[in-house]
């Protein structure tokens, strides 16, 4: 049987395991492939039952670049693999640069714009920001991508957190589908956030100082952009805390001569 006599279901389920950098060279294939990649609830099926290709980015100089490391080698190799393609990078000052399951939220502190890129497709998405008259030049604004999950698709959001004299003075958020801002009610919280945070199955993840009682405390903050609900949650028993993300895996750990 031909690829392009095969039934849709079959077609989707065997396409749906081909990772994500292959299966982008089938766009310019075959129009029917084409549309299947576009489609929102095959795209959800492919991540989640697709094999997942980890790459690490490293931003520099305007650019992003692509690492390749090698530990099988005495000392470990680093091989840079160029910058990935993005004409209009050099037009944009990127701060920080925010994951959510293969986008790229990019902000500047110099720019009144977002950037949401695909590197793996090559897409953007430029996104203007909103100025509240509680932001000033003592104003820092942190940024988040997550994710409502509906019933075949997944609707993207993005968090803004503008923080001010220590404490946070506000949220927005904005819906890519809807292509708007609004601004989130009743949510000034005594905390500052200290750092990037990461994305977890659309919920973000922010370290926070926070005020108490008996002085400052580590804080862990948590936003769900699924029902844009929020939660603290105080880091006791210790004075600088790290948050990152971790992928779990089945490779083993074995002391020096063991089986």
């Amino acid at each position: 049987m031909m690829m392009s006599d095969m039934p849709q279901d079959l077609l989707e389920e065997i396409l749906s395991r081909v990772p994500a950098v292959s299966l982008k060279r089938l766009r310019s294939t075959c129009k029917r492939w084409n549309d299947l990649l576009k489609d929102e609830r095959f795209t959800e099926k492919h991540f989640l039952k697709a094999p997942k290709q980890s790459r690490i980015l490293m931003s520099d100089d305007y650019r992003i670049c692509s690492l390749d490391v090698d530990l099988n080698v005495a000392p470990p190799a680093i091989e840079f693999k160029g910058p990935l393609g993005l004409r209009d990078m050099r037009q944009f000052d990127t701060d920080e640069i925010f994951h959510c399951d293969g986008l790229l939220l990019c902000s500047s502190k110099y720019e009144n714009r977002l950037m949401i890129w695909n590197p793996c497709l090559g897409e953007t998405r430029w996104i203007e920001t909103t100025t509240t008259d509680s932001e000033d030049l003592l104003s820092y604004c942190s940024f988040a991508l997550g994710y409502q999950n509906n019933k075949s698709f997944r609707s993207f959001k993005i968090l803004k957190c503008w923080n001010r004299v220590f404490h946070i003075e506000g949220f927005e958020i904005y819906d890519l589908s809807s292509d708007s801002w609004r601004v989130l009610d009743d949510l000034a919280l005594n905390c500052w956030i200290l750092d990037s945070g990461v994305s977890l199955k659309g919920n973000a993840y922010w370290l926070a100082l926070g005020e108490t009682g008996s002085g400052d405390s580590k804080k862990l903050f948590i936003c769900g952009e699924d029902n844009e609900y929020y939660r603290q949650i105080p880091c006791a028993g210790t004075t600088n805390p790290v948050i990152f993300s971790y992928v779990p895996s089945l490779f083993r750990v074995q002391q020096s001569g063991s089986k």
